[in-house]
């Protein structure tokens, strides 16, 4: 048994200097070919380089998102955020106490704040604050749901137009040019009062719908400037079809622009829903900030029930605009290479 396991140990050691050996021999080997050969690159030392290339991307990056503006914006629009997710638990009246159909009609109309109504009625005698917090949610909902929708259209408008060219990227523009030579608001104004039903679906469906030719003139022009690109003509000369070129080659290095451009996008609907309530083409069952601000230009004495709602209007889209910038400096390589 003895003489066995010396024997095993002798063959392990054996096997383990042969290994060595030939480790070393190929070490040697790259050293000389290093030496010799001009432009040879290790294939080991390169794998490692690509991996620590890739990490100190993604800490560039990070760094860049962690600039102060971008900071605060992402702090506002997690308040904002907060509010919506939590306003059940953040306020003793519930959201039909807070709107037209509620109980809560029956508050002073226009009374400054008091322990129990810290920020005051409105003109109509519902909580501000329940009608503020309640009002985060409605903000956030029709942000969202609005750019969604403008984003899927203009992309799909976008990239088809940007890649097809010809007469139909003419036909295309055309129309959206039409289409942006008036003014978004009163369209969206006339379109919401030429709607049988007035709810906030209908107003986010027509507002994303009026903004899917900027979005389309976006993804147009970032589609031009991808398709001129060398693997784009292989993927045509390979024998790719015109549907997985759009969608797997263009489409995935197109999209950057409308990405860095969503949450700008965001902030710049919940301003213009805002404005659009304030006129009174609001949703009358659901509470939000510029009609809170409509009511309270009735009486200029009680300018506190004008003045909370329009300071959540700031932070909400002073947060979604520091953050879209933020994205916009931290991923366009062309602001990239102007700060190198």
């Amino acid at each position: 048994m003895r003489v066995e396991q010396k024997t095993d140990n002798i063959i392990i050691k054996t096997d383990a200097i042969q290994k060595k050996f030939e480790l070393t021999k190929e070490a040697v080997f790259r050293h000389i070919k290093f030496f010799l050969i001009p432009g040879w690159r290790d294939p080991e030392f390169s794998s490692k380089e690509y991996e620590i290339d890739k990490i100190k991307s993604k800490r560039r990056l990070f760094r860049r998102l962690l600039t102060p503006l971008t900071i605060v914006g992402l702090g506002l629009i997690l308040f904002i955020t907060f509010l919506a997710v939590y306003a059940p638990w953040l306020t003793p009246f519930t959201l039909d106490q807070a709107t037209d159909g509620g109980i809560s009609g029956t508050l002073p109309f226009l009374a400054p704040p008091t322990p129990g109504h810290p920020l005051g009625t409105t003109k109509f005698g519902y909580d501000l604050l329940a009608r503020v917090i309640w009002g985060c949610r409605t903000a956030i909902v029709f942000g969202f749901i609005t750019i969604i929708i403008a984003s899927f259209g203009g992309i799909a408008v976008g990239t088809f137009s940007g890649y097809y060219g010809g007469r139909i990227d003419s036909i295309t523009m055309r129309i959206i040019d039409f289409v942006l030579v008036f003014p978004a608001m009163i369209l969206v104004i006339i379109v919401v009062q030429l709607s049988p039903t007035r709810n906030l679906l209908t107003i986010l469906s027509i507002f994303g719908m009026f903004a899917i030719p900027w979005y389309s003139r976006l993804m147009r022009s970032s589609v031009l400037q991808v398709k001129q690109e060398l693997y784009i003509e292989a993927a045509k000369t390979g024998g790719a079809s015109n549907f997985k070129i759009m969608f797997k080659h263009v489409f995935s290095n197109a999209i950057s622009p409308v990405l860095i451009s969503f949450f700008g996008g965001v902030g710049a609907a919940i301003l213009a829903f805002s404005g659009i309530a304030f006129l009174g083409f609001g949703d009358d069952a659901l509470p939000d900030w510029g009609t809170d601000i409509n009511y309270a230009r009735a009486r200029i004495s009680a300018i506190h029930a004008a003045i909370w709602p329009g300071l959540f209007i700031l932070i909400a889209v002073l947060g979604f605009m520091l953050l879209g910038d933020g994205l916009r400096d931290a991923l366009d390589p062309r602001l990239q290479k102007k700060n190198r």
